[in-house]
């Protein structure tokens, strides 16, 4: 089967400052595999990986501790953990302009359209390039990876607790191949959160494609991560404009 690629026309809008490193975007629905494509991505063209709430925690839980951050995350009242818009966006801007010529990969943002529209703006007002891969799968194919997905509280330490999966070990899969430590499900791929997470995705993706595609022109590539797909990461290679870094 040939792979499902599409791509949008290429973006419009101010200048862009060719010493400013590429943004990119991977965004898609829980279990398409966006933590697995920036990992890919991130090493292959040596590209640093920003996920907002990880961010969010560093300065909740720095020294000094940012008050504003560790308020916004005892508080919030979205049930899946959503930041404000506002902070999220602050936290992404402040990421990008502390590093203007280092390549980075946004992981799940923009999550709507608002953060979309600001994220388009912020990048056109510094001259930097801005695309976005969207990953798409079956309903069937999102279902089984949430399902088998394990995360491993010893080898993840990230801010907020484990969130990437884990590899099991062949001989007990209930353990981390890594270190031997039991693996854990996710709270967010459980029934009920699984489920909010993806009806919001869903619900957010033609505003955010409105935004960033038809208002500000940036380029777009959608990608099926199937099972009987070829490897996203090596189709994406061949599309984005990526410079390897040399083995």
């Amino acid at each position: 089967m040939a792979p499902r690629a599409s791509a949008s026309a290429p973006g419009r809008g101010g200048p862009v400052n060719a010493a400013h490193a590429l943004v990119v975007a991977v965004i898609g629905p829980p279990g398409a595999g966006k933590s697995t494509l920036s990992r890919s991505l991130a090493e292959t063209c040596t590209a640093s990986i920003f996920r907002v709430r990880e961010a969010a925690h560093r300065a909740a839980h720095a020294d000094p501790v940012n008050p504003v951050f560790a308020a916004a995350l005892e508080s919030t009242r979205d049930p899946l953990g959503w930041l404000p818009d506002l902070l999220a966006h602050h936290l992404v801007r402040g990421a990008l302009d502390a590093a203007p010529y280092q390549k980075m990969i946004l992981e799940g943002f923009p999550g709507n359209d608002y953060q979309a529209r600001a994220l388009a703006l912020h990048l056109r007002a510094v001259g930097r390039q801005l695309s976005v891969i969207e990953l798409t799968a079956r309903p069937g194919t999102l279902a089984g990876r949430l399902a088998r997905r394990r995360v491993c509280p010893s080898c993840d330490t990230s801010p907020g607790g484990p969130r990437h999966p884990a590899a099991a070990s062949r001989a007990l899969p209930s353990l981390c191949s890594a270190c031997g430590t039991p693996l854990l499900v996710r709270d967010t791929d459980r029934g009920e959160q699984a489920a909010a997470r993806q009806a919001r995705y869903t619900a957010n993706l033609p505003g955010i494609r409105a935004v960033l595609v038809h208002e500000a022109g940036v380029p777009w590539q959608t990608l099926a991560t199937d099972p009987d797909e070829p490897p996203a990461s090596a189709r994406l290679l061949s599309l984005m404009p990526f410079e390897r870094t040399p083995l």
